[in-house]
C-alpha cells in the first residue's frame, strides 16, 4: 500500500512536469519516458526507504543499490526473495525464484548469467510480493565448508595479544538469522560479529573481482575459548591450530536474513558498521574499513596456500579448501572488531605464573607455555562475560540485517561434525 501511495504521487508529479512547461520552465527538462521511468523508480525506492526507517524498520538498499536475497522453503524446494522492504519481523519482496523458474540452493545460482540490470528489471516487473516472517527464512547461504581469517582488525589484535591476521577453515553447517545456540556445560562462548563474503563462481585470482559481483552477509562466528586454550599452540598462533575445533562446534555459525549483492561493493563496504550486543549492551563496535587485510588481500593470502594440508582439525590435517580456486558459495568470514569476552594475558598474570611454575616445580610435567595456558584457562572459568544459557545477543551489520541469538542449555551429547564432514582426509 505504501508504495502504491508513493507511485501515484510521483506519477502524478511527473505528469504536471510535462502538461505545464510554462510553470515548471524552474524545473530540469525530461528528455524521454524511459528516464521518466528510471526517475520514478528512484523516487519510489528512495522514499519507500524512507517510509521503512521512519517505521523504524532496518534499513536496506534499493535494488538500484544493491539485491538483498533470502532463502525460504516452499514445498519442499528452495526459493530466492527480492526483498523490498524489511519491518524488523517479516521481509517483504518478490519470489525471483518463481519468476525465473530457477530454484537452486543457493541465491547466486538463481541469478547466474543474469546482468545486474536483468535481475532488477525482473523484480520492478512482478507485482507478485509477498511476506515471511524471519522465522520463516533458512540460513542466506548454505554449506559446510567455510574460510575464516583471524585478527584482522587492529585493536582485536591488541585485546587478544596478537598482530598478524591468520587463515583457518571453520566447518560446520550454517544457521538461520532467528537461532538457538545449544550451550554445554565447560565451554567459554565467545561472541564475534564478522562481514561474510560470497563469490558467485570459483576464485582462482585477485583479478577475477574486478569482473565479478561480491555477495555480503553478517555472521556471528561463535567460538569456545576453553576448548581454543587447550588446542592452540600458545609459541604460534597465527599456525591456527585450535581454531577449526573451537569455532566449527553445531550453531556456531548463524547468518543474517539475506545476502546483500551491492551494484558496486568496493564502494559498498565503506559504508558496513558492525555492531553487536548482549542483553541489551553493546559490546563490539566496528567498521569493516578498517579490516588489515582487504578482500583483495584475503583473496591473495588465501590462494597462496592452495593445495597444502597444513591446518588441524579433529585430530588430523585438512586444507583450508579443495581445489585451486575458491569455491562459490562459500563464506569468507573476514574477522571481527575489538569487544569479545577473551583478552590476553597480562604481564603480571604471566609473572606470576612463571614464578609459580619454577616454585613449584612444574616444569618437572609440563613446558612452560602450556603450563601458563593452563592457568590462564583455569583463571578464565570464572569469567561471567561469558556466554550463558539465557543471554541474547544481536549481531548487525549496515544494510545486512540482524542475527538474533538466544543461548540455551544443551543437555545432549552427540557428534558435532556434519555428516558430510566425517569423510575429510
Amino acid at each position: 500500500m505504501t508504495r502504491l501511495l508513493i507511485g501515484l504521487a510521483v506519477g502524478g508529479f511527473l505528469t504536471i512536469i510535462n502538461t505545464c512547461p510554462a510553470f515548471c520552465s524552474f524545473l530540469p527538462k525530461w528528455k524521454n519516458t524511459r528516464h521518466h521511468n528510471e526517475v520514478a523508480e528512484l523516487l519510489i525506492d528512495t522514499v519507500a526507504e524512507a517510509s521503512i526507517l521512519k517505521e523504524g524498520g532496518p534499513s536496506i538498499k534499493t535494488t538500484s543499490e544493491a539485491l538483498t536475497l533470502s532463502r525460504f522453503d516452499k514445498d519442499g524446494r528452495v526459493h530466492t526473495l527480492a526483498v523490498q522492504e524489511d519491518n524488523g519481523q517479516s521481509v517483504t519482496g518478490i519470489d525471483i525464484s518463481a519468476e525465473l523458474g530457477r530454484y537452486d540452493t543457493n541465491s547466486f545460482d538463481v541469478i547466474r548469467g543474469m546482468a545486474y540490470e536483468e535481475v532488477v528489471k525482473t523484480i520492478s516487473h512482478s507485482h507478485k510480493r509477498i511476506s515471511l516472517k524471519y522465522t520463516d527464512l533458512l540460513p542466506s547461504i548454505a554449506g559446510t565448508h567455510h574460510l575464516a581469517i583471524g585478527i584482522n582488525y587492529a585493536e582485536h589484535g591488541k585485546e587478544t595479544g596478537q598482530v598478524k591476521p591468520f587463515m583457518f577453515p571453520k566447518l560446520l553447517h550454517t544457521d538461520p538469522a532467528i537461532h538457538q545456540l545449544h550451550y554445554n556445560d565447560g565451554w567459554l562462548l565467545d561472541h564475534e560479529v564478522e562481514l561474510g563474503i560470497v563469490f558467485p563462481s570459483a576464485v582462482c585470482a585477485a583479478a577475477d573481482l574486478n569482473n565479478m559481483l561480491v555477495g555480503f552477509l553478517v555472521v556471528n562466528d561463535f567460538t569456545d575459548r576453553a576448548e581454543l586454550m587447550r588446542k592452540m599452540d600458545s609459541q604460534n598462533v597465527t599456525g591456527g591450530k585450535g581454531f577449526p575445533d573451537a569455532k566449527s562446534k553445531k550453531g556456531c555459525l548463524p547468518t543474517g536474513p539475506y545476502l546483500v549483492i551491492p551494484r558496486n561493493w568496493r564502494n559498498f563496504i565503506k559504508e558496513l558498521n558492525l555492531q553487536l550486543s548482549v542483553n541489551g549492551v553493546v559490546r563490539q563496535n566496528g567498521y569493516a574499513r578498517d579490516m588489515v587485510w582487504d578482500i583483495e588481500k584475503i583473496v591473495d593470502r588465501s590462494l597462496s596456500v592452495k593445495g597444502k594440508t597444513d591446518s588441524y582439525y579433529q585430530n588430523r590435517m585438512i586444507k583450508l579448501f579443495e581445489g585451486n580456486c575458491i569455491p562459490a558459495n562459500s563464506i569468507i568470514i573476514t574477522g571481527t572488531p575489538a569487544g569479545v569476552v577473551f583478552n590476553a594475558p597480562t604481564k603480571g598474570f604471566i609473572f606470576g605464573s612463571v614464578t609459580k611454575y619454577i616454585f613449584t616445580g612444574g616444569f618437572f610435567h609440563k613446558k612452560m607455555h602450556p603450563y601458563i595456558l593452563n592457568e590462564y584457562l583455569k583463571k578464565e572459568m570464572k569469567n561471567t562475560r561469558y556466554l550463558k544459557p539465557g543471554d541474547h545477543i544481536e549481531t548487525t551489520i549496515s544494510y545486512l540485517g540482524t542475527i538474533k541469538t538466544t543461548i540455551v542449555r544443551d543437555n545432549t551429547k552427540t557428534d558435532q561434525r556434519p555428516a558430510s564432514l566425517t569423510r575429510l582426509k
